[in-house]
């Protein structure tokens, strides 16, 4: 059964997959036959076909996790200024914080590191600059980049 989920993890490739994680699969899918069916009789066949279906359904999942992504309403800060402002951090959240500012300050362009920059100071920054801004902060927080 080793040759088909090779084969299978070719052709079918599930970017947060490793090969174990494709070889636990196949194994489970064949004890899962194996319980289910006393002969040997084209057991083959029937573990191809389960586990191709298996693998495209999984693919539909990560595909339906990444476009719950693309529809995510991020935090708007301006409407939780109070909640932000109150001072009530941890020091867990501040280590969160200020991991998360340093992280989104490196992915930024130097014109985009200025605006944040200014925004933090409390200056004023038009509509749009402050649109770019959230989109870009958005593309650092949530790619996709992380295997």
């Amino acid at each position: 059964m080793k040759p088909i989920v090779m084969k299978l993890m070719k052709q079918i490739r599930i970017r947060t997959w490793k090969i174990e994680d494709y070889l636990q699969e196949g194994m489970i899918i064949l004890h899962l036959l194996l319980e289910e069916q006393n002969d040997g009789q084209k057991l083959h066949t029937k573990f191809k076909v389960k586990y191709h279906q298996r693998l495209i359904d999984e693919l539909r999942r990560s595909y339906a996790k990444k476009r719950s992504h693309d529809h995510f309403i991020g935090l708007d800060v301006y409407e939780c200024s109070d909640w932000i402002n109150s001072g009530d951090t941890s020091p867990d959240n501040e280590v969160v914080f200020n991991h998360l500012l340093a992280e989104v300050y490196e992915g930024l362009s130097a014109h985009y590191q200025d605006l944040l920059l200014r925004q933090m100071r409390g200056e004023e920054l038009t509509r749009m600059q402050r649109y770019r801004l959230r989109e870009k902060i958005k593309a650092i927080l949530f790619s996709e980049d992380e295997e």
